[in-house]
């Protein structure tokens, strides 16, 4: 393996583990801090916090698939 596929691979174990606390972090809080989804407390009046969660986790699995891609395409082999 070469150092700058390790160095990539190192990048994004460290960005997993900032998810994943993250997201360890937002479920704790919102189980101690229950929100009331309703019309006056929701930003907009229909953004819910799942709906959040949801396109974080979509957009760091674009981020991942894209990042592959541009490694790939600029570096070279991935194995």
């Amino acid at each position: 393996m070469s150092i700058s596929f390790i160095i990539f691979i190192i990048i994004h174990l460290g960005v997993f583990a900032y998810v994943v606390e993250l997201l360890r972090r937002l479920a704790m809080r919102h189980r101690e801090y229950p929100l009331d989804e309703n019309r006056d407390t929701l930003p907009f009046g229909f953004l819910k916090l799942r709906y959040v969660v949801v396109m974080f986790i979509i957009g760091y699995i674009i981020w991942v698939l894209f990042s592959l891609w541009l490694y790939q395409l600029f570096i070279g082999d991935l194995l």
